[in-house]
């Protein structure tokens, strides 16, 4: 039978706190050192999702996290979670939610001002591969130029700079191969 103290010992290592010093993208493995220098092998980390829902979202290194170690082997270790620290603190510090991501993007909800918001760096690009059609409900505003390589029908009228297309009037229209004046 185990001694009191190996038993409090082996419990005690059961969850141990630790951080990422090393990530095997390919491999879904990382490694993490304890506070008492102690590094584990390869080891996975838990995901939220890994059935026909897939979720990735691997850990960085320095991150704070938490291994769960059968029996205390590390070689069986599995990292259950992360937490904030003093070099990677909460992205927030109210009820939203909120992802941010190594570059400064951030998507979040903040369901106080009902508002989702997907906020990306200078330089980066959003995408979106619809094939079925995407379909807006509300007002749309656009800051910068907008380009289309098909069609832009408008149920109603289209008005640039002020003026309709369907309801503005030509000056100087006169018979023949003439070019009515500009739109008023």
């Amino acid at each position: 039978m185990a001694e009191h103290a190996d038993t409090q010992r082996l419990i005690g290592d059961l969850v141990r706190e630790g951080v990422v010093v090393s990530v095997d993208h390919s491999a879904a493995t990382a490694r993490v050192q304890f506070a008492d220098e102690l590094t584990t092998g390869d080891i996975p980390w838990l995901a939220s999702r890994a059935g026909s829902t897939r979720t990735w979202s691997p850990p960085t290194i320095g991150e704070q996290v938490m291994v769960l170690a059968p029996e205390a082997d590390t070689a069986r270790g599995v990292i259950i979670g992360s937490l904030s620290s003093d070099a990677h603190p909460h992205p927030a510090t109210d009820e939203s939610t909120l992802t941010e991501y190594e570059d400064g993007a951030r998507i979040g909800y903040d369901p106080k001002a009902h508002a989702l918001t997907a906020i990306l760096p200078a330089g980066a690009t959003l995408r979106v591969d619809a094939d079925g059609g995407l379909v807006f409900k509300g007002d749309l505003t656009v800051d910068g130029d907008i380009k289309s390589t098909g069609t832009i029908a408008a149920d109603t009228d289209v008005i640039g700079a002020g003026k309709s297309l369907k309801n503005h009037v030509h000056l100087g229209v006169q018979p023949g191969g003439g070019l009515s004046g500009k739109p008023q």
